[in-house]
């Protein structure tokens, strides 16, 4: 099942990119500008997503270029009441340094009610990552942060998603309007954030 779920996205990245490919003129790539746009699903690619078994989704294209030393991490932090506890999934020695129509993402899957666990799934520029989250919340939030394109400032945090769940009778919701931690957060029972961050690369 696991394969035939990361099959089925890579599937629909491949239609994402090569959709946006042909009705978009190329554009010259700088070093100095990476960017992130959230990026809106036709009816068609959410119905095609609601056949991989993944609950919620979202999208975002990546635009610019990494010089030889840097690099872009991608994590999912968990946060109870405002506390970063851990890191549930991180990746970095980005190998691509050019990126033109390129997608990242972040959803959540196969949720089983008799062992309610999440399976986290963090789309990169070179590939799928997952990791699964123990979770006993009862409800919960799934939202993105950022509404229109955003620039990346080197070694600066830009938050894309929340997922947001309590045990309680209300929901606490977050909200962000460019990327950064989420106002709201400290009140969340647990929230776990997909960060982006443009950085140097870290010496082996």
């Amino acid at each position: 099942m696991r394969n035939l779920v990361g099959c089925c996205l890579f599937i629909i990245f491949a239609m994402l990119f090569t959709g946006c490919a042909g009705v978009e003129k190329e554009k010259p790539l700088s070093n100095a500008n990476i960017t992130i746009d959230p990026y809106n699903m036709s009816e068609k690619e959410r119905l095609l997503i609601s056949k991989t078994g993944v609950e919620q989704i979202e999208f975002f294209k990546l635009e610019g270029e990494l010089k030889e030393d840097e690099d872009l991490q991608f994590s999912v932090e968990m946060y109870e009441k405002g506390k970063l506890e851990e890191e549930l999934l991180t990746t970095s020695d980005e190998p691509n340094t050019k990126f033109e129509d390129s997608f990242i993402s972040f959803g959540i899957g196969n949720i089983n009610n008799e062992n309610p666990s999440l399976k986290l799934i963090a789309g990169t520029p070179f590939g799928l990552a997952t990791t699964n989250y123990s979770n006993n919340m009862t409800s919960f939030s799934f939202n993105k942060l950022v509404g229109k394109k955003v620039t990346l400032e080197k070694n600066k945090p830009v938050y894309l998603v929340a997922w947001v769940g309590t045990t309680k009778n209300k929901l606490r919701s977050v909200g962000s309007e460019n990327g950064e931690l989420p106002t709201g957060i400290e009140e969340a029972e647990v929230a776990l954030l997909y960060r982006v961050l443009w950085t140097n690369n870290v010496k082996k």
